[in-house]
């Protein structure tokens, strides 16, 4: 590979998140707050592995134009999350129940550099570096039944420009998948669109500006004129562009990030702040866009059995939590499971997507005796007292994977020690 096409691959990493985020901020009109007022399925597709455990609320920024009013609300009743997040998919603030020093109140998001506007003295600022930011509030939501009450407190958060005449109105609709959306751009598109998002959303680091201006990018202006490159230079770029998509396709995370037990891997950083890890970062954009920081909840991802097969609807699977092995949450975890390759939720008979702590609350799925749990994983109904325990694999998709979220963990869950729990075949 050529020096220009390895330049040309990294530079690909570093813009891929930035890129995805503005594919889903497509269709967004940027003056309020969007509440999503069921749980996902299978037909929601612009966020790949949504959780199934609270009712989200997305809002986005443009701060080189407006300043933004927020009001977060005393809220005790159930755990909240409202993460900002940047342009580039790095958390930069994440408030709510873990942080009740500086939860409820009114605040005001601004560009860095910008003056305070008279009679904002007082609220809480937070000043951020890119004008593209995005908002995703999570709010638990214990069952169907919780709509009601959880929809009442997403209607309590304001989230508003000071001056809504300035925002300009999205120019484009709403991709169904943003990240199938960016993967399909051609290396001019993605360059160029990485170019113009990089004019209100700086390139931080300076070796990938170095990167750029191989192949003509102007740091001043943020103009990229792909039509007056060498073929050379084109194709350097789309070298980079295939070799980035393989590897993000391929999803192979650094081990330095996780901790590996049997077919799990408990995820123990590289997410939601990334540092100058590029790659990782574009990884998450791929793979779960919108990851919070593991300190509000903490992920594990099964991908095969304990064995090391490959989860497969031709096969039936038992998954054992021991009577003490439960995840480690100071407030509730979840089991969810996503076909693979799409990431998407498996439709199924009984709108089934996730297990979670509420279910057995509720008695929606039974404990042994010894107050063990056995989930039964399988793309047909088991038979008997077992069904209500069902988790259904998909029926259009051969493989599958599971993601156990475990929110507002403890240090044992963050440092990848807590053992999860057994999968075998039946």
């Amino acid at each position: 590979m050529s020096d220009l096409a390895k330049a040309a691959t990294e530079l690909y990493e570093y813009g891929f998140a930035l890129v995805v985020t503005e594919a889903t901020h497509y269709g967004s009109d940027d003056k309020g707050i969007t509440h999503f007022r069921e749980f996902p399925t299978e037909k929601n597709k612009k966020v790949v592995r949504l959780n199934m455990d609270t009712l989200y609320s997305l809002a986005w920024t443009q701060l080189a134009r407006t300043p933004y009013v927020v009001h977060i609300p005393k809220i005790t009743e159930r755990y909240y999350l409202f993460p900002i997040m940047d342009a580039y998919t790095n958390v930069v603030e994440s408030i709510g129940t873990r942080t009740p020093e500086r939860a409820e109140g009114d605040y005001l998001l601004i560009l860095e550099g910008e003056d305070i506007p008279k009679g904002y003295e007082n609220h809480r600022i937070i000043r951020l570096k890119n004008s593209l930011n995005a908002v995703l509030l999570r709010i638990e939501t214990r069952g169907k039944a919780d709509y009601g009450f959880v929809n009442s407190l997403q209607d309590r958060f304001v989230f508003k420009p000071l001056y809504e005449d300035r925002i300009k109105s999205s120019e484009h609709e709403a991709p169904e998948s943003p990240v199938a959306f960016t993967a399909g751009l051609s290396a001019e598109e993605f360059f160029k669109l990485f170019a113009k998002l990089s004019k209100e959303n700086p390139i931080a680091d300076e070796r990938y500006v170095k990167y750029f201006e191989l192949f003509g990018y102007d740091r001043e202006n943020g103009s990229f004129a792909f039509e007056n490159l060498s073929e050379e230079q084109k194709e350097a770029l789309e070298q980079g562009r295939i070799n980035a998509l393989d590897i993000l396709r391929k999803g192979i995370r650094s081990d330095k990030y996780g901790v590996r037990k049997r077919g799990w891997l408990s995820i123990t950083g590289g997410i939601g702040n990334y540092g100058d890890d590029y790659r990782q970062r574009a990884l998450t954009a791929y793979g779960g866009w919108g990851a919070n920081l593991i300190e509000d909840s903490a992920y594990v991802a099964g991908f095969g059995d304990d064995d090391g097969e490959r989860f497969s609807n031709r096969h039936s699977y038992r998954l054992h939590f021991a009577p003490d092995g439960y995840p480690h949450a100071a407030v509730f975890w979840s089991i969810t499971l996503y076909g693979e390759p799409s990431m998407y939720p498996a439709a199924n008979s009984i709108d089934r997507f996730a297990i979670n702590s509420f279910d057995l609350e509720n008695g929606n799925v039974s404990k042994n005796e010894d107050g063990s749990l056995d989930i039964y994983i399988s793309k047909d109904a088991p038979e008997g007292e077992t069904a209500r325990n069902w988790l259904p694999a998909p029926q259009n998709e051969e493989h599958f994977s599971l993601t156990i979220r475990i929110y507002y963990p403890d240090e044992i869950t963050i440092r990848g020690q807590w053992d999860p729990p057994s999968i075998t075949k039946i």
